[in-house]
């Protein structure tokens, strides 16, 4: 029986539709969930220390008090932020009291993972936790134990980050891996295979390498082969990639487009002949997951190519369902589009099968039957 549960975000993300697609299935199927932000939204949690219910104030210290104790000796720049966070774990505990909610969830084990943690040691109730990709990839494992122990239940998206989890020390059998599902009936499958398009999407950062994709692109035009390569998306790397075109004299071949909406992320995706998205792992850890974008892509009957340095690999299988290269090799990534570029059969096989894997792994209407379970078993005591 659907139960209130309350979401704690730290902001609203365009990027994040996974998220905004599970709130919208759960609340399909009758469960009342709150969704709360750090920052951003209509209505963010505010910093109102005093809006903690008379009945809870000694309970919060408390439990404020403990989670800072344990942190100062350890992390005092962690001690210190979550501090400055207190009048809005103390505004989430009058939210979630006010809303009578029966679990806590955190988006991305985080700050908000702690204050989600605060406020359930407060009112009494048991919490859980999402963890993706640079919230568990890039943690010292010790934070992420202390931020993680006392989770009732915690969910990952994919292997990877779940094993992140463990070794950290949580114990196994609170981690459970759910991939995040699409509502296929809104992914129509296209089996026709436009020619010389390359797509990248995503957000312009290094771990995206997309550096790597204009020097593959460089490449294959010194090959003589004519395609046009699309890079959808904003962010920090904005410039120093369009220099990079620049300098690779590709500004005939590479269209910088911009961040694009969900339906128009959608439509070039499906006028592609190939998705490519070729990250490289990070000093820090941080790397992709199973990104959302290959997923979509092979949902849609566009063929994806990505490398190996991220989660991709545990359902992507090279010359199977997609086409996997060894990450920060523009030699080989431009090897595998060439082939990609030249080979409608490759495409078309890659595509069905491509198709067949997000039905078994990426349902959202079976997957989100799990996510339930997990919120059922979570406030179910132990034997």
């Amino acid at each position: 029986m659907p139960f209130p549960i309350t979401y704690l975000l730290d902001q609203p993300a365009p990027s994040e539709t996974f998220i905004r697609r599970e709130l919208e299935q759960l609340r399909r199927r009758n469960w009342p969930v709150f969704t709360r932000f750090l920052k951003g939204g209509h209505d963010p949690l505010k910093h109102a220390v005093l809006s903690c219910p008379e009945g809870f104030r000694w309970r919060f210290f408390k439990a404020i008090s403990r989670r800072i104790i344990e942190e100062i000796p350890r992390s005092p720049t962690l001690a210190a932020r979550i501090l400055k966070r207190l009048p809005q774990a103390a505004y989430l505990v009058k939210k979630t009291s006010d809303a009578d909610c029966r679990l806590l969830h955190a988006q991305f084990a985080g700050l908000t993972a702690d204050l989600v943690a605060i406020a359930a040691r407060t009112l009494g109730l048991p919490w859980t936790c999402a963890v993706h990709a640079q919230d568990v990839f890039t943690a010292k494992p010790g934070v992420l134990y202390r931020r993680l122990r006392t989770a009732a239940r915690i969910v990952a998206c994919s292997q990877q980050a779940a094993e992140s989890v463990s070794a950290a020390g949580i114990p196994k059998e609170k981690v459970v891996v759910i991939r995040h599902g699409l509502p296929l009936n809104d992914f129509a499958f296209d089996t026709i295979q436009p020619d010389g398009l390359v797509l990248f999407v995503g957000r312009l950062e290094p771990k995206k390498g997309i550096d790597l994709l204009l020097q593959a692109c460089s490449l294959l035009l010194k090959r003589g082969l004519h395609f046009t390569c699309v890079i959808a998306g904003d962010g920090p790397s904005l410039n120093d990639l369009k220099q990079l075109s620049n300098k690779l004299e590709l500004t005939d071949t590479v269209v910088f487009i911009g961040w694009q909406s969900q339906e128009e992320t959608r439509s070039h995706i499906m006028d592609a002949s190939v998705l490519v998205l070729p990250s490289r792992r990070l000093g820090n850890g941080d790397r992709d997951g199973i990104a959302n974008v290959l997923v979509e892509a092979m949902a849609l009957g566009t063929p994806v190519l990505t490398t190996t340095a991220s989660a991709a690999p545990e359902v992507i299988t090279d010359q199977v369902n997609g086409l996997l290269v060894p990450p920060d090799d523009p030699v080989v990534l431009a090897d595998a589009l060439a082939k990609a570029l030249t080979s409608k059969e490759l495409l078309l096989r890659l595509a069905k099968a491509g198709r067949l894997t997000v039905e078994k792994h990426f349902d959202g209407s079976k997957n989100i039957e799990d996510l339930e379970t997990f919120f059922k078993q979570a406030v179910t005591p132990s034997p």
